[in-house]
């Protein structure tokens, strides 16, 4: 029975200064948090349906000719990547799980971001482009949205660690700088 009791208030205690939730494991991911991988994990699974869908779209208007069949394949594995980063939003159970399937999804997104306007200004540059270049800015905008709406719940949450961290980081350089100005 001590036993029960001891480890009963070893579980209320607080890990690392954080209060567990309503007596849960503090490696499970709470209700509310829950709830937002829930949506991030929706959005990462609808921006994979329009990347295979404008990928589809670009091989389409070429008739699905050899020379511009890159485009479905592209557009394909972002749907592959992109719904293996749902899937791991959304049904792993492990806050840390959960925050790498979020993060990885918007890196992803952001280095697509980076492609399709690369691509875009590229082949804008080229009067015989100018449909590729309209296609390249319809996957950048679509990207830009589907990043935006997969960040806005998750830059509040990592913001005051972010600035913990940098506090840190100055207070180190600062007394570095310090011990040098007094030697």
């Amino acid at each position: 029975m001590a036993q029960a009791i001891s480890a009963h208030k070893r579980s209320q205690e607080p890990l690392r200064g954080r209060p567990v939730l309503a007596g849960m494991p503090p490696k499970k991911l709470p209700p509310p948090l829950r709830k937002t991988a829930d949506k991030l994990a929706l959005y990462a699974g609808c921006y994979a349906v329009a990347m295979a869908v404008l990928g589809a779209v670009g091989a389409a208007t070429h008739s699905f000719e050899k020379k511009a069949m890159h485009s479905l394949y592209g557009g394909l594995g972002c749907f592959v990547l992109m719904s293996v980063c749902s899937a791991v939003i959304r049904f792993g159970v492990e806050r840390k799980v959960v925050f790498a399937g979020v993060m990885s999804s918007l890196v992803f997104e952001l280095i697509f971001l980076i492609v399709f306007l690369i691509q875009g200004f590229r082949s804008f540059r080229s009067p015989d482009k100018l449909g590729r270049a309209a296609l390249f800015a319809l996957n950048a905008a679509v990207t830009g949205v589907a990043l935006g709406l997969g960040a806005a719940p998750v830059v509040p949450q990592l913001a005051p660690v972010l600035k913990r961290k940098a506090q840190g980081v100055m207070m180190q350089m600062w007394a570095k700088k310090n011990m040098k100005a007094k030697k």
